[in-house]
Order: structure tokens, then sequence, then C-alpha cells
């Protein structure tokens, strides 16, 4: 798969089940994963993630305050 085609992957969205699920398909469907989508999708996952952290935090400090 060349560096191309990395940008006619999907990139994996939704709940955690269906970004699972769908890389799942995408690894049956191809020998090897571009590393670019690779990164990108470790990126948009990370932001997430960092995301909801953030939330976790605000959440707690109100629960402190209160």
């Amino acid at each position: 798969m060349s560096a191309g085609d990395a940008s006619a992957l999907p990139d994996l969205t939704g709940s955690v089940d269906d970004r699972l699920a769908l890389l799942a398909e995408l690894e049956r469907a191809h020998a090897a994963l571009p590393p670019e989508w690779l990164l990108r999708q470790l990126r948009s996952a990370l932001a997430g993630w960092a995301g909801d952290e953030t939330e976790l935090d605000i959440t707690r400090e109100n629960h402190d305050d209160y």
C-alpha cells in the first residue's frame, strides 16, 4: 500500500468499540496499513483521550469545590 493509499482509508471514528471493529476490518482487508495513516489515528486517539481527561479533571475540581 502506497502513501497515497493512506488518504483513501477511512479514519477511525465513533466509540472505542466502533474504532476497534473498523480497525479489525481494515487489518483483514489490507496486508499492511500505511504508517502515515496509523500515526494519524494514534494522534486522533490521544487527542480524544486528552480531552476526556481534561473533562474528568474539571468534574473532579467541581466536586471538590462543592
